[in-house]
């Protein structure tokens, strides 16, 4: 299992990868901002060389006011929640208008 903090999850986000130690964590993919009203998220899948883990990061605040990242309000040093994960197919079926 991999243990990082919400800060070394929010920099290797926007840095597209961290070193920690003798492990190398390499940014793969993640999503766009998903807007909360004033507040946003998005997901990081990142890889280890090996296995592949998913976290998330949030901010606060707007465009035209400064963006206050989770690391400033939960605390730099708080473990973030990574999860380790697998890319799988899935298909749904849902009901659409024609």
């Amino acid at each position: 299992m991999v243990k990082l903090t919400i800060e070394q999850l929010e920099d290797m986000a926007f840095e597209g990868g961290i070193n920690i130690g003798d492990v190398t964590y390499t940014v793969v993919e993640e999503s766009g901002w998903e807007y909360d009203h004033k507040y946003q998220s998005k997901t990081v899948i990142f890889t280890d060389g090996n296995n592949h883990y998913r976290g998330e990061i949030g901010r606060s605040g707007s465009e035209w006011t400064d963006w206050t990242y989770d690391s400033e309000i939960y605390g730099a040093d708080d473990p973030a929640e990574i999860t380790e994960v697998e890319k799988r197919e899935v298909v749904v079926t849902e009901w659409v208008a024609f």
